[in-house]
């Protein structure tokens, strides 16, 4: 009987519970509140006052509600059609403290710890606060502190709130102290190591900080090392395993790479094939960087691939595959390659679109494209339509984007985005020069004048030797066809007493011009011009007698000051390859001038001038430049007249042969008013240097700083015999200089400085081994 009664109770608490959820549901009540809406919970609930919950699972409720991230626990329960949700929710987070934290500042934490929802105001999760510490630990270790102790606590405060305190020790640095390469046998560790960018601890560490490891870099470094093995003919080059260990005190790590070298292979038969019918296959073999014999290199194989593909790109096909299929002979370890040329279809470029010029008119930026709408796409002429809108110097930033037509399998738009700079520029200050001592200057000018790319200036500079006030206008487009035309009128003032070992003289010049550029190519350029200018020279008694000559001369009165007027013509042809204008690393610039002034005031006289620069990168990064420099000048009066001695080639300074005073170097003329030896300058002159130039160690891909060491030689030479020194180009006559240097490209311009050493001055010469100067140096 107890059973069957037992029974009965079991079946019909059974009934119960199934009619709790089979009840509709009347109400929804919530408990706990504090903060948190009550539309989250209501949002987060997949039932209505209404629905039915017979088939309902209170575990899916609770699992909703917890998903919101706001609550800490949460209960439901199901009384008389009334569904009860309790909860209490998790606290916000008051405030954030750091402490002991150096190395990376307080902002930065903040900035960074927000990214995972770590913030005043922000839910607390205790699982984020575990996470927190490990995250700063691996940003500490990421700079080369692996001993860094990071601990993060909470404290609980009234109203549901915490405040958090994140403690730090930063500890000390962990060097690398010795790293093993196991298993070479062609080369050295050293070389290796010098692929690295990691090293072991050194003298020059703390400068370079190329002993902090850095798993990146690690990685970075591994691949180096496979590249360099399969640049010089090993294929089967391998690295067998990497160890990376710490010492017990975590302030050394060692690291060891275990490599297997394999044998070295050569290039045997080298072929072209598919698409290749449109094209020579002579022409196609001449982008390939190698032949039969050579070692096995796969940098030259992929820079191949490149050079086809860039080349097929000049005759439309922008889109073209190159698949280099390798053929190993292990037997005699060779290996063969054949190009596989899939062309594609021949493009057209249908659109050019101008993106970011709020400023600048489309057609200032339209006129330097070399590609065409309507017209094959050309690679070449893409990427020269770049390198002209860069130089320009109107944009900080060129992009170009070739973009296929939808629906279209034949043509592309080009979208041409730019980042517009300030072209325009007030300049209100003083400068320091080795030369000229404190400068004033002032100057307004405006390289693209209301977006016309049409330059005016202004421009007044005050120094202890030249004073100058300008006024001038370029247009450079002032045909269609590229020609330019530029204006300027001036007044220029220059006192040499400023000058040591110069002969004093004084000049005071106004005057004005107009020049002309025609483009004969890409590269090469044309310009003339006229200038008249009207110059007052002024000597004193301690001015050499050879000056004094020349007024008496040309002055009927037989004053000591005279009058220097001239109409020159001036021509030049310039040649300019060089990838960048201001901080060249490849190309070339040539500059033959020549100025003549007409017969028809005082001076009659003619100069030629030869210049010319040549950069070559010493590295695939061009991290490393040499630069050949070298000129020739001669000049000559005519018609019986002297040749006016301020004209005369100078040499010396900062854009010449450094270590010597400005203007300092060349022929001698004893002044016996003043009891001391002067440069006159002469009409001929020669010059030759070579630079080399490297990164500042610690300044890693910065460009605009430039360290170098060079060697200058160079003269000036007069036919007047009454000078010391006067003889034509004697290898004696010539001075030579080495030193280092620094090249920055400031905002105001190129600022060079050096420090030199001569190699041959005669106790004569104005030795000045400090030298700098702003300004370009060609």
């Amino acid at each position: 009987m107890k059973k069957t009664l037992y029974f009965f109770l079991f079946l019909l608490s059974f009934f119960h519970i199934s009619l709790c959820f089979a009840q509709t549901i009347r109400d929804i009540k919530i408990n706990g509140l504090q903060r948190v809406e009550p539309g989250v919970i209501f949002d987060s609930i997949p039932y209505e006052i209404g629905d039915d919950l017979e088939n309902s699972d209170p575990s899916q409720i609770i699992k909703f509600i917890y998903k919101t991230g706001h609550f800490r626990d949460v209960f439901v329960d199901f009384d008389n059609g009334i569904l009860l949700v309790n909860v209490s929710e998790k606290p916000i987070i008051a405030s954030i403290e750091f402490s002991g934290n150096k190395l990376i500042q307080e902002d930065k934490l903040r900035e960074g710890i927000k990214q995972v929802n770590l913030f005043e105001g922000a839910v607390f999760d205790k699982q984020v606060l575990a996470n927190l510490e490990k995250d700063l630990s691996k940003s500490y270790n990421s700079m080369g502190r692996y001993n860094v102790s990071v601990k993060a606590d909470f404290k609980p405060l009234e109203r549901n709130r915490v405040a958090i305190h994140v403690d730090i020790d930063e500890g000390s640095l962990t060097r690398i102290s010795n790293i093993n390469i196991n298993g070479i046998r062609s080369f050295s560790k050293s070389d290796i190591i010098s692929l690295m960018e990691l090293k072991e601890t050194n003298l020059l560490s703390w400068w370079e900080k190329d002993d902090r490891y850095s798993k990146s870099t690690f990685l970075s470094d591994i691949e180096k090392i496979k590249s360099f093995y399969l640049d010089r003919g090993y294929i089967n080059f391998k690295i067998l395993s990497t160890n990376v260990s710490i010492t017990p005190n975590k302030k050394k790590l060692l690291i060891n790479i275990d490599v297997e070298e394999g044998e070295k292979y050569t290039f045997s038969e080298i072929t072209i094939s598919g698409e290749i019918h449109e094209f020579k296959e002579v022409d196609l073999k001449k982008e390939i960087l190698f032949k039969e014999g050579d070692i096995f290199n796969a940098s030259l194989v992929n820079q191949t691939s490149e050079n086809i593909s860039k080349y097929l790109g000049n005759f439309g096909y922008a889109f073209s595959n190159i698949n280099p299929i390798s053929k190993v002979d292990d037997l005699n370890k060779k290996v063969s390659y054949d190009f596989f040329i899939s062309t594609g279809n021949k493009i057209y470029v249908r659109n050019i679109n101008f993106i970011g010029n709020a400023r600048t008119k489309d057609k200032v930026l339209r006129r330097e494209m070399r590609q065409f709408e309507s017209s094959w796409y050309d690679n070449s002429k893409v990427a020269r339509s770049k390198f002209r809108l860069t130089r320009l110097q109107y944009f900080s930033e060129v992009d170009i984007d070739t973009l296929q037509v939808p629906g279209s399998t034949d043509q592309v738009d080009l979208n041409v985005t730019v980042t517009e700079r300030n072209t325009g520029r007030v300049m209100l200050g003083a400068g320091v020069s080795s030369a000229e001592g404190l400068m004033g200057s002032f100057s307004v000018s405006q390289a693209n004048f209301a977006g016309t790319g049409n330059t005016v200036a202004l421009g007044i500079s005050t120094g202890r030797i030249n004073r100058t006030y300008s006024l001038s206008y370029a247009d450079p487009y002032y045909t269609e066809d590229g020609v330019s035309r530029g204006f300027e009128v001036y007044r220029r003032d220059m006192n040499t007493a400023k000058l040591r070992g110069i002969g004093t003289y004084n000049t005071y010049s106004y005057g004005g011009g107009i020049n002309f550029g025609i483009p004969l190519s890409e590269k090469d350029f044309l310009n003339f011009g006229a200038t008249i200018d009207m110059t007052d020279l002024e000597l004193t008694d301690n001015s050499p007698t050879l000056y004094k000559d020349y007024c008496n001369k040309s002055s009927s009165s037989g004053n000591v000051d005279c009058s220097a007027d001239s109409l020159s013509f001036d021509a030049s042809v310039v040649t300019d390859t060089r990838d960048n204008v201001l901080l060249p690393t490849e190309g070339m610039m040539t500059k033959y001038s020549a100025t003549v002034t007409a017969p028809i005031l005082d001076m009659n006289y003619f100069k030629l001038n030869a210049q010319t620069e040549y950069y070559k990168p010493l590295d695939k990064n061009k991290k490393y430049t040499l630069k050949l420099r070298g000129s020739l000048g001669y000049a000559r009066e005519y018609g019986g007249e002297d040749f006016p001695f301020f004209k005369n080639f100078f040499m010396g300074g900062v854009r010449s042969v450094r270590g010597y005073r400005t203007s300092s170097i060349g022929p001698k003329y004893y002044n016996s008013a003043s009891n001391a030896w002067f440069t006159t300058g002469g009409q001929k002159s020669v010059l030759a240097s070579a630079e080399l130039f490297f990164p500042v160690p610690g300044l890693k891909d910065n460009k605009s700083f430039r360290l170098s060491t060079f060697f200058d030689a160079g003269g000036v030479f007069s036919d007047n015999e009454s000078v010391t020194g006067s003889e034509s180009f004697e290898q004696g006559e010539l001075r030579y200089s080495v030193g280092l240097g620094v090249m920055w490209n400031s905002p105001f311009g190129p600022l060079q400085v050096s420090i030199a050493e001569p190699l041959n001055d005669d106790g004569k010469d104005r030795i000045q081994r400090f030298q700098f100067g702003m300004g370009s140096s060609f």
